[in-house]
């Protein structure tokens, strides 16, 4: 019964993307419209989130994954816009960019042990911060 229940959220989270973008297939959620919203909640182990926002000035991309072994590769190309992630648990990766957007802010949250970030700025006027809390964690950012 359990496995319907993840299977179900599952479901849900792609609906909720493809109706949120207009896009139906596929792993990733590509949008590109102003003051838009992009969210991906992920719950259990090994699942995997794909984001992308361009063109999307004022727009957030928010994620959350709890459990471990869990990724997410996250691109923006906005002004003014946000990406959010937050993953709790171990062994999580995350890997975003965010490219040609001013006044943008990337903001990572890691709970848990074994997790590792990569992110990579291009944008004027704009901020990023890693906070990592557990053990074994890596993280690298630059800003260009």
């Amino acid at each position: 019964m359990n496995l319907f229940k993840v299977a179900a959220l599952a479901a849900l989270v792609v609906s909720g993307g493809a109706l949120a973008n207009g896009y139906g297939g596929g792993g990733g959620f590509p949008q590109a419209n102003e003051n838009s919203t992009l969210k991906i909640y992920q719950a259990g182990g090994g699942n995997n989130a794909t984001a992308l926002q361009s063109d999307a000035k004022d727009s957030i991309t928010d994620i959350k994954q709890l459990g471990g072994a869990n990724g997410a590769d996250v691109g923006q190309g906005s002004d003014q816009s946000s990406i959010e992630l937050l993953q709790n648990g171990f062994a999580n990766n995350a890997t975003i960019d965010q490219w040609n957007g001013k006044q943008s802010d990337v903001t990572v949250h890691q709970f848990g042990g074994n997790n590792g970030a990569v992110v990579d700025q291009t944008a004027s006027g704009s901020h990023v911060n890693v906070t990592q809390v557990g053990f074994g964690n890596h993280a690298s950012a630059s800003q260009y």
